[in-house]
């Protein structure tokens, strides 16, 4: 990600929270993708303007005002994201990149206008929830397609925020047609984690660090 402002940081342990991961300063700094120093420098920062607070084990936590504002970033994020593909026609594997230069400078009142013009959309375009949506879906019952049996098909929902840091990664899932929609069917699973996928007809190899970051469900 290579956070430019404190908002990429607020998003960003907004991202990390809502995937389970432990906000703690060095893991911050491996999904940032950035140095120690770096995020030390943001933390303090944003625990100068009242957003966070850190305690003895560096574990980063937002004040009542740092969840609202990461709150605001990240729907306002993946709203762009819709927005760039429904609406402009962007190509699906670029949405991230463009959402994260466009979407801090978004205003309260186009954030209105393109909330009502995608009529209040309950995910991004990777199927992650958009915070405040009235549409929110139920996510309860998905799994992770590294947890699916060969044999089985299931339909993928959502992939994670950390996988759309990746351009190459991204590109090639929108070739391979492995984005939320899609209906695919296990193929096999090699002894390494490596699955087969079939697509539209087509097989799609994919890696075990791929296919833990993706969440589908069966049936």
């Amino acid at each position: 990600m290579k956070p430019g402002g404190q908002h990429e940081y607020l998003e960003a342990l907004y991202e990390m929270a809502e995937e389970g991961i432990p906000t703690v300063q060095a893991r911050l700094a491996e999904w940032a993708g950035v140095s120690a120093a770096s995020v030390s420098e943001a933390v303090k920062r944003l625990t100068e303007r009242g957003l966070v607070t850190t305690g003895p084990d560096r574990r980063v936590a937002f004040t009542a005002d740092g969840e609202a504002a990461a709150r605001a970033l990240v729907r306002r994020h993946r709203l762009a994201e819709r927005f760039l593909v429904d609406i402009v026609g962007l190509p699906w594997h670029l949405a991230h990149q463009e959402a994260t230069e466009w979407g801090p400078v978004i205003s309260d009142q186009v954030e209105e206008r393109i909330g009502a013009l995608l009529d209040d959309p309950g995910t991004c375009v990777h199927g992650n929830p958009i915070p405040d949506s009235s549409h929110a879906p139920d996510q309860t019952a998905l799994r992770p397609l590294h947890e699916i049996e060969p044999g089985t098909r299931a339909r993928l929902e959502r992939l994670t925020e950390d996988l759309e840091l990746d351009l190459d990664v991204m590109r090639f899932f929108e070739d391979s047609g492995l984005m939320p929609g899609a209906e695919l069917s296990v193929v096999s699973v090699a002894p390494d984690g490596t699955m087969t996928l079939e697509i539209g007809g087509e097989k799609v190899g994919l890696g075990s660090h791929l296919a833990d970051n993706l969440w589908v469900r069966p049936g």
